[in-house]
């Protein structure tokens, strides 16, 4: 069915297709039957797993399948401990990736708020207040500041009515709304006579009729983009399948070949037996656990869920483990700017004022400006009112002088005056909010400013006018001024005047900076103010305003403007009489004004923002910066935070509209900000990004983010600013909103990804010695001469698969884990670190056990015990030599849990091998002084060949120079 084009319709033609009176809205009847059509006003939501399911989840895995499998075969066979062990690890593994993601998901759930738990709207003639779910298209909605849009919905009626869109295009600045229709080609970012769900009304008051509901909206259409955006597997989801189907060729491979050589050989010879039979698939089955590293999953879960732990520490909820790890390969992030890269607050940065006459006017922003006085710069970013003013162009220590100029008291008691808006206290977040239009909220924190609170900020004098606000923090800051200065008259802003004014019986103190007790207060956009102005306060003295002065006032504005700043004018009117003269005009209130001055604002960068992005710089991942705002905006920020650099490409969304597949193909690298840009534009940038073989993160709070969060290879929305949909659609949602977390996550992502390859290398090293050592052994001479027994192969084979492997994934990261670049996402497991290490116990270590077992094979017994000290001594030195695969040492010394493990494992065995029953278990006997100096000569010459694989490894790739140790 087609769906009118409610935006290019009139009020009328909208009332009459939805059969609603635009006076009376709905009766009770005809609302109970559109509730019942259309269904309540939800959005559909992504349904969860039950812990059931979420639990056997866990074991959909090849590898824990490989592991059940051992544990049925050591059962089958006999070896009940062995499979009660196997199992148990199988069983904690499965436990803790259930209990963190199940935490994961509850955490959540707490997140969520409700978007609008309650509307106004008219039923049968009167005002009611209903549950928003019940709101259904038709509904008259009555709409004023600081309310929650419930539903899409045509204006019929505006009273200065502006709405923060920020969560669905990404506009950082409010939007004016109005009632005439657009066209019908105007994106919804142009959509100024419509209301969409999920934004918020800052300003004045109006009446919408309801178009669209739950799903319908433009917000329920990107949840539904969302559902249908496939999800991929991660990396390490995707190395770990490869490993344990390797794996477990290997294992299988294993049994068959020396249980099957082993059993055919003897049948040759006649003397099978089904004794020798079972035997021998004993032995086939410890020689295959002992190939299988079976603690891998507890080691990978293990890893990741401290990662999840260490995370929520910093702020960020992981949905799904292996998204952790990820961020350790991400080559690209793909941010949004609103509330992300920003603060999300907007904050006035720069204020100019009309020097005297005989002063230079510099351009603004040069050198010379704040020589001149015409510009002041605003210290302090966001609503905390903490900061001073100071000319621009001093230095961050400068002195302050005593109270500004009277101008600029002016101009900034217009400012609080000649606003709405409201500064609120730190709650329990923690953080300042306001109540009202951001805009009016930056310039009332800019007036609290020349009394901040005591700190090196301070300010050393506080006008008068101000002195009646009391110690910051304080509920109703801006009413400590308002209260001694009543507002007597109001000419609200509305798109079409693009101004508002308001006038003040003022107390002494304030009249003495405007020059009247009874005074008018004028803001606006520059040109339209200064058209209305024919003096101007420079110098502390009201004077005409020359020709010069309005170019130097436009020219300060388009400077401004040129900084991505947005710029409001302020003015004011002494008036004859008092508040109990005769109401004003229109025209007497703004006619013949004094100008004060620009003020000029933006919603500044995060501080550590700007430090994350210099950090993803440094290490090879390139940000990109996708917001919906305007491109001067969007650039200045993105220069300012170092995302955009010369050279570096902006595009627009009507630019990328352009542009067919292939040639953005060709260019998307060169692209370092996207602005204008619509919720599938985002979409095709990841999908681009992703089809030169990057790993994408995607990061933003918006409903606009979401099919992106979806469809890129780790999505991160954040918690407290974020919508609804992008934390469904995320895999981490950032608790505290900053982008600083996503570079600590890129840190611990790759700490977790080095760990699992240490514990693997390690495990592949000793596993595949035993293997070859054990298996080759009996297939070179034969049953008879089993170098070790079943209980000795699985002794070794939990002893180095327990606490030392276990340990290795908890190691502290190497020196130089944020100096390097991402790994290339295609690259295996097996790089050519492990492949060299596996490759020296082949070279070396195999060929020492053989050399060793066939020098003593005339005393079975004694190249029995010689092999398994030898297998627990090497092992153990090759666990303490892995707590790096890259530095010494020396560089990087063991650390604690290591050490308890391997002295652990040494105590263990000190204390096994006292009772004769367990020596005769494992077929060996006490070592002597002979075999332990051997023993001991053997190890030294394995840990020097690691050490030396270590210096061929930095060589070859470029690490450990100038790093510490």
């Amino acid at each position: 069915m087609h769906q009118p084009t409610w935006h290019a319709m009139t009020t009328d033609d909208v009332a009459r297709t939805l059969d609603t009176d635009p006076a009376h809205g709905l009766s009770a009847a005809q609302a109970a039957e559109r509730l019942t059509r259309h269904g309540p006003n939800e959005l559909t939501h992504e349904e969860r797993p039950s812990p059931l399911r979420m639990f056997l989840g866990q074991f959909a895995n090849v590898l824990i399948a490989i592991l059940l499998a051992a544990v049925a075969l050591s059962a089958a066979v006999g070896e009940v401990v062995d499979a009660a062990i196997i199992l148990v690890i199988v069983l904690f593994c499965a436990v803790l990736g259930f209990v963190q993601e199940y935490r994961a998901e509850q955490a959540l759930d707490a997140l969520k708020k409700m978007l609008s738990p309650t509307t106004s709207v008219l039923r049968d003639g009167a005002e009611a207040r209903i549950p928003s779910a019940q709101v259904v298209p038709g509904d008259v909605v009555l709409l004023e500041a600081g309310d929650r849009v419930p539903a899409d919905a045509r204006i019929i009626e505006a009273h200065s009515l502006r709405c923060d869109e920020a969560p669905l295009t990404g506009e950082s600045v409010p939007v004016g709304k109005g009632t005439d229709p657009v066209p019908e080609g105007a994106g919804t970012a142009d959509r100024r006579n419509m209301t969409f769900t999920g934004t918020t009304v800052t300003y004045g008051r109006g009446r919408a009729v309801v178009t669209a509901t739950g799903m319908e909206t433009a917000f329920g259409q990107i949840a539904r983009e969302v559902a249908t955006v496939e999800t991929v597997k991660t990396p390490l989801e995707k190395r770990t399948e490869e490993i344990g189907k390797w794996l477990g060729i290997i294992a299988l491979t294993i049994c068959v070949l020396v249980a099957g050589f082993s059993i055919a050989r003897e049948a040759v010879h006649g003397t099978v037996d089904f004794p020798f039979i079972v035997s021998m698939i004993m032995f086939a089955v410890s020689l295959a656990v002992a190939a299988v590293p079976e603690a891998l999953a507890a080691i990978v879960t293990g890893a990741l869920a401290i990662g999840m732990r260490q995370m929520a520490k910093r702020g960020a909820l992981v949905r799904r483990m292996p998204a952790v790890e990820t961020l350790g390969c991400t080559t690209v992030i793909c941010t949004d700017k609103t509330g992300t890269l920003t603060r999300g607050e907007m904050t006035v940065r720069a204020l100019f004022t009309v020097p005297p006459p005989a002063g230079p006017v510099a351009p603004v922003g040069s050198d010379a400006a704040g020589a001149a006085g015409a510009e002041t710069e605003v210290t302090g970013s966001g609503y905390e009112p903490k900061g001073r003013l100071r000319a621009a162009g001093q230095g961050a220590d400068a002195a302050a002088s005593g109270p500004p100029p009277r101008e600029v008291q002016a101009l900034l008691l217009a400012g609080i005056l000649c606003n709405d808006a409201e500064l609120l206290p730190p709650g329990d977040s923690g953080q300042w909010a306001i109540r009202g239009d951001p805009t009016e909220a930056a310039l009332v924190v800019a007036a609290l400013k020349l009394r901040s609170p005591g700190s090196e900020d301070a300010a050393p004098d506080c006008p008068a006018w101000l002195a009646a606000v009391p110690e910051l923090p304080d509920a109703g800051c801006a009413l400590h001024v308002r209260g001694p200065n009543p507002r007597v008259e109001e000419f609200p802003f509305s798109s079409e005047r693009k101004r508002m004014t308001t006038v003040h019986d003022l107390s002494p103190h304030a009249a003495a900076v405007a020059g009247a007790p009874y005074t008018a207060f004028m803001k606006g956009a520059p040109e339209v103010v200064l058209a209305r102005c024919d003096r101007v306060l420079s110098g502390g003295e009201v004077r005409p305003l020359t020709e010069a002065d309005r170019a130097a006032v436009l020219a300060a504005a388009e400077g401004m403007a040129g900084r991505a700043l947005r710029v409001l004018a302020l003015s004011m009117l002494p008036l004859e009489g008092d508040a109990n003269s005769a109401p004003l005009t229109e025209e007497d209130a703004e006619s013949g004004h004094v100008l004060l001055g620009l003020a000029g604002m933006m919603d500044p960068p995060r501080d550590e923002a700007k430090d994350a992005v210099a950090t993803c710089r440094r290490v090879g991942i390139r940000p990109v910066m996708i917001t919906g705002d305007h491109r001067l905006t969007a650039e200045a920020v993105a220069h300012e935070i170092g995302i955009h650099r010369e050279g570096d490409v902006v595009l627009t969304g009507d630019g990328l509209a352009a542009l067919d597949d292939d040639t953005f193909a060709g260019m998307v690298d060169k692209v370092s900000v996207y602005a204008r840009v619509s919720p599938m534009d985002k979409l095709r940038i990841v999908k681009a990004w992703k089809a030169r073989g990057d790993v994408v993160a995607m990061t933003g709070d918006g409903v606009n983010d979401a099919p992106a969060l979806k469809q890129a290879d780790i999505g991160v929305a954040m918690g407290i600013a974020g919508t609804e949909v992008a934390r469904e659609a995320a895999d981490m949602v950032l608790t505290d909103d900053n982008f600083a977390s996503i570079v600590k996550a890129i840190e611990l992502g790759r700490w977790i990804y080095d760990n699992i390859k240490k514990y693997l290398t390690f495990l592949l090293r000793c596993n595949i010695t035993e293997v070859a050592v054990i298996g080759g052994m009996v297939l070179l001479l034969g049953p008879d001469y089993l170098p070790l027994l079943p209980a000795a192969i699985l002794y070794i084979n939990l002893a180095t698969d327990g606490l030392p492997a276990l340990a290795l994934g908890v190691a502290p990261p190497d020196p130089d884990i944020m100096e390097r670049p991402p790994r290339d996402p295609r690259e295996s497991v097996f790089t050519r670190d492990v492949t060299t290490f596996v490759l020296l116990a082949v070279c070396i270590e195999i060929p020492l056990f053989f050399g060793l077992f066939l020098y003593d094979l005339s005393d079975i017994g004694t190249a029995r015990t010689e092999m398994f000290f030898l297998f627990i001594v090497i092992e153990m030195i090759i666990a303490l030599n892995f707590r790096s695969m890259r530095f010494s040492i020396m560089q990087a010394p063991p650390h604690g849990w290591l050490l308890l493990a391997i002295v652990w494992e040494v105590v263990l065995i000190v204390l096994l091998m006292q009772f004769a029953p367990v020596r005769d278990a494992f077929g060996i006997h006490m070592p002597d002084g002979r075999m332990l100096g051997i023993i001991t000569g053997f190890a030294v010459l394995v840990f020097a060949s690691m050490e030396l694989a270590k210096v061929f490894i930095r060589k070859r790739m470029g690490t450990g120079n100038g790093l510490p140790g």
